[in-house]
């Protein structure tokens, strides 16, 4: 089987939108932590269970994993194919 040259193409693109959303995410794993294990002990991770924990001790996070937060909605907010309506 051949892979013609224009498939070829899609990768780096598909590389370049979905790297920066990973980036950030893995961003805000790290700036959360502590807040998480602090926060939200006795949480099962998975299914959003920390994410909700954190978003319910929103005054209690960190300024480190707010700017994190923040910054993610950001980018979520400037990906591609999306329009301004999408981004609330």
């Amino acid at each position: 089987m051949k892979i013609k040259p224009i498939a070829l193409l899609g990768l780096p693109l598909l590389l370049a939108l979905c790297l920066p959303a990973a980036h950030a995410e893995e961003s805000v794993k790290e700036a959360c932590k502590q807040d998480a294990q602090t926060l939200c002990k006795g949480i099962q991770p998975g299914g959003g269970r920390i994410a909700a924990c954190l978003k319910q001790h929103k005054d209690e996070v960190s300024a480190e994993c707010k700017e994190a937060i923040k910054a993610r909605r950001g980018e979520h907010r400037r990906r591609p194919g999306r329009k301004a309506s999408d981004a609330s």
